[in-house]
């Protein structure tokens, strides 16, 4: 990858020469954008049955909300944050340990809610979904609650924060993770503007009241509950899933989210918090918004091809059983090279831009966003996989790869000069890349023929 040559080609240009350096992000930076907006110009099969450009442009914009409004308002706000002290330890590290949990924890925590809607995805029925999104939340919140010992623990471990502190941290976690429940009804519904509303809410109370810690998630969820409505007659503790597949969905929600949040988490553990919170969160954001891109752009077509093949397994004779078999693959897999190179050329770009504006820290940048490019691959991969009904194996690569993060951190890199997180994070890279080679060889071989695959996954629950 030509990210992991920016460390030493930068060095060629004279000191205090960022100009040529920036100018170089711009052009990777054109082509990932030339391939978001026309993602069809990779093949046919997307253009046909897809939404106009510009209201897929508008989804994306309004599903990086939170991305733009929190990198635009944290910045500004982190001053104030600094002034204040919870017993001792500053608010921005406080508030900067629930940032980094709550990403991996509502993964876990939000799977169960997607299992219980999961049949009423594709209608779309918004009365429907409010109704039994509202019957099974209550219950859902309650079982979640002890995701927050998972992280707590090893966060007073780690830090030896005193237990004011640590209660302030778990409050805001809970908070953060009732906000990111209700958001699971905008996401499954599809309401982009109300999810956008609901991150500008969050952003406006931050931007206002930064000192008040609990008060955004507040807001947040707050939007989501209004938008209910008449949904809200039905929230109770009545309807609950079991503790046996509750708990399924816990574990496979940690080993899989693990894959593309467990390096912050870890990174904070180790390093009490103190690291370059500019530059890891930067070398993060080409990951997240390939992958926003793929849920926003390319998912949808995904789901109608698998759709059509579905229709063709019950309805249509054996032989345009093959042409809806060869679509699909083809689907599946230009959905998921278009992300990857979308996400490598904006990788490129930031590792340039990094290198120009903090060159003290370009060698943390590139590693970090280069392993995070791995992070994105292998999640996307593993997602492929789940959604075909191979679930034990994405949970397996989650796994090895916790393992690996945890090893890599706590160990502070490789041997020689890149110690620290850099060396953590081109060891951590340097496996999941092994580990994407054996996912991508799997995902071919479920995908290759997805007719028979999903046709015995469903003769076997007969």
């Amino acid at each position: 990858m030509l990210s992991a040559l920016v460390p030493f080609v930068v060095q060629l240009f004279p000191a205090g020469t960022d100009l040529p350096v920036l100018a170089a992000a711009v052009l990777p930076f054109l082509l990932a954008l030339a391939l978001i907006i026309k993602p069809g110009i990779v093949g046919p099969d997307r253009a046909a049955d897809g939404p106009a450009t510009e209201r897929l442009g508008a989804a994306l914009l309004l599903y990086l909300s939170p991305v733009l409004l929190l990198n635009v308002v944290y910045p500004l706000v982190s001053p104030s944050m600094a002034a204040v002290d919870i017993d001792g330890v500053p608010l921005t590290l406080v508030v900067l340990a629930s940032s980094i949990t709550v990403p991996w924890m509502a993964q876990a925590a939000c799977l169960p809610i997607y299992r219980v809607l999961g049949d009423l995805m594709a209608e779309r029925n918004l009365e429907e979904i409010t109704r039994r999104f509202c019957q099974h939340w209550p219950t859902i919140l309650v079982q979640s609650l002890p995701l927050i010992a998972v992280f707590a623990v090893p966060m007073w471990l780690a830090t030896g924060w005193s237990a004011t502190v640590m209660i302030d941290y778990a409050v805001l976690c809970v908070l953060h993770l009732i906000f990111v429940q209700s958001l699971v009804l905008a996401n499954v519904a599809n309401r982009r503007g109300l999810w956008a509303i609901a991150w500008s809410g969050y952003a406006a109370a931050l931007f206002i009241a930064p000192t008040m810690w609990w008060l955004p998630p507040l807001v947040g969820t707050v939007t989501q509950v209004l938008a209910m409505r008449s949904g809200l007659r039905y929230l109770g503790f009545a309807q609950r899933l079991s503790m046996r597949v509750f708990g399924m969905d816990l574990v496979r929600g940690l080993l899989m989210g693990a894959v593309l949040w467990a390096d912050k988490f870890a990174l904070f553990l180790a390093s009490k918090g103190d690291f370059q919170v500019v530059a890891v969160f930067a070398a993060m954001l080409p990951a997240v918004v390939a992958y926003n891109f793929y849920f926003v752009h390319l998912a949808p077509g995904v789901d109608r091809a698998l759709h059509g093949m579905h229709r063709d397994i019950a309805e249509a004779p054996i032989g345009s059983l093959k042409g809806s078999s060869r679509r699909l693959t083809r689907v599946v897999d230009r959905s998921v090279l278009l992300t990857g190179a979308i996400a490598a050329l904006l990788t490129l770009s930031v590792s340039l831009v990094m290198a120009g504006v903090d060159p003290l820290h370009t060698l943390l940048a590139v590693a970090a966003a280069a392993a995070s490019w791995g992070f994105m691959v292998l999640t996307l991969l593993s997602y492929e996989l789940d959604f075909i009904g191979e679930k034990t194996t994405p949970q397996i690569i989650g796994a090895v790869h916790l393992a690996i993060c945890v090893l890599a951190f706590t160990a502070g890199g490789l041997f020689g000069p890149l110690t620290g997180a850099a060396g953590s994070y081109l060891l951590l890279g340097a496996v999941d890349f092994v580990l994407i080679g054996v996912a991508w060889v799997l995902y071919k071989h479920h995908w290759s023929q997805p007719e028979y695959t999903l046709f015995w996954r469903h003769a076997t629950t007969w």
